[in-house]
């Protein structure tokens, strides 16, 4: 690791937005005066977070600022475990600023193997958030820190596909390399989604997958943005049955996306009167990257409004609704 940004070849081509998806964004986000973004805390007596779009537009401009500050250039690769509204911050202002935005909880495999020897090659900054952040609290007007680092030849490897215009990597195990996804793609994916999942807008979702995930990043947020929903975000990485089982009962969400563990670790549960009337009113998306088992769906399809598959493949970078 470097203190410093490592010598690089200054003047990289501006940011263009052929696909739209930086205009479109910020034209939703200005057209959102009511509460975008809720963070979910952990006891029900404490108050939460509420973001307007408007105010989430303010905090994204600022910490693109801040990051162009830090010395980041269009296609820089920005790895971020923060949750709450920081990790949404963090991944819309990568689609306005032109990084790259890879939620990883993990840090320790980017060193792995040989560098990139190339000065014009982008860089890989490591999120450093603060103590407040693990809280789910966002203080915005404090430049966020990173650490700059070379890029490793297995990731830029498995960058190349994506092309030029990559906004996110998304991981799929502990133990393989994340997969490329283009602006382009993520233009069609929200609002394809959105569309053909029924979802209502300013209706309330709950983003339960990981937000480490593919699952989080493509079919959590991606949909919830573009139907310009009350996303209810919860101050963990990996939300578990018991927060997810909470979350249900106090906020009523008309939607969720489950990951196959998350959905089998819930299937095993056994639920309350509770839990399952607010469950019935809710619309359903179970995803991974490895098939849907029936007896999954069956299990589902009987305790929701509305029960729908998704496969995300890795190889195309772009997830499918079955």
């Amino acid at each position: 690791m470097h203190d410093f940004p490592p010598p690089r070849i200054e003047g990289r081509p501006a940011l263009v937005d052929p696909s739209g998806l930086q205009r479109r964004l910020i034209a939703i986000l200005q057209a959102s005066p009511a509460p975008t973004i809720c963070v979910a805390q952990e006891r029900q007596d404490d108050g939460d977070q509420m973001v307007a779009g408007a105010a989430l537009l303010l905090r994204i401009r600022n910490r693109v600022t801040a990051f162009q500050r830090l010395g980041m250039q269009s296609g820089d690769v920005l790895v971020s475990g923060a949750v709450g509204v920081e990790r949404v911050e963090d991944a819309l202002a990568c689609i306005v600023g032109g990084f790259a935005y890879w939620p990883a909880a993990e840090q320790q495999r980017l060193g792995d193997g040989p560098l990139v020897t190339d000065s014009a090659s982008a860089l890989v900054w490591l999120r450093s958030p603060p103590a407040h952040e693990a809280a789910g609290e966002s203080m915005f007007h404090q430049p966020p820190a990173a650490l700059p680092i070379r890029m490793t030849v297995a990731l830029h490897d498995a960058m190349q596909p994506g092309g030029r215009q990559i906004r996110v990597l998304a991981g799929t195990t502990s133990g393989s390399p994340p997969f490329a996804v283009n602006a382009q793609t993520i233009a069609r994916l929200g609002s394809t989604l959105r569309r053909r999942l029924g979802i209502k807008r300013q209706s309330v979702r709950f983003c339960a997958a990981p937000a480490e995930s593919a699952v989080g990043v493509l079919l959590d947020l991606l949909p919830g943005i573009a139907a310009r929903q009350v996303m209810v975000v919860p101050s963990e990485l990996s939300p578990g049955t018991d927060t997810i089982m909470r979350a249900i009962v106090r906020y009523h969400p008309d939607s969720m996306t489950l990951t196959v563990a998350q959905a089998h670790a819930f299937a095993q549960t056994t639920l309350d009167h509770e839990v399952r009337t607010a469950f019935r009113n809710t619309a359903l998306l179970i995803a991974d990257t490895h098939p849907i088992p029936r007896d999954l769906r069956a299990h589902f399809a009987a305790l929701t409004s509305r029960l729908d598959v998704a496969y995300i493949l890795p190889e195309a970078g772009d997830a499918y609704l079955v």
